[in-house]
C-alpha cells in the first residue's frame, strides 16, 4: 500500500502511470498510461492527460483509489 503523499510523488514524476480512481456518482475509472500535467496541493487534484487521446481530466487526490496497481490509503 502507499500513502497518498507517496502516490502524489510518483503520479508528479511526469512518467506515465495507470491511476484506478472513483467518480463522483460512484463509477470505476481505470486510467492507463497517463501523465500528470499540473497539480494542485491546496486543491487536492491533479491534471491528468490520457497520452491515447490527448484529453485532459481533472481529478481529486482523494478518489484515488490505485497507481500502478497498488492501493492508496490517506
Amino acid at each position: 500500500m502507499l500513502h497518498l503523499s507517496q502516490a502524489r510523488k510518483i503520479i508528479e514524476s511526469g512518467d506515465p502511470v495507470n491511476i484506478t480512481f472513483w467518480k463522483k456518482n460512484g463509477e470505476i475509472v481505470n486510467a492507463s498510461n497517463v501523465v500528470c500535467t499540473s497539480s494542485y496541493f491546496n486543491g487536492n487534484s491533479f491534471n491528468i492527460k490520457f497520452l491515447t487521446s490527448g484529453v485532459i481530466r481533472k481529478i481529486k487526490a482523494v478518489l484515488i483509489w490505485q497507481v500502478n496497481d497498488e492501493e492508496i490509503y490517506v
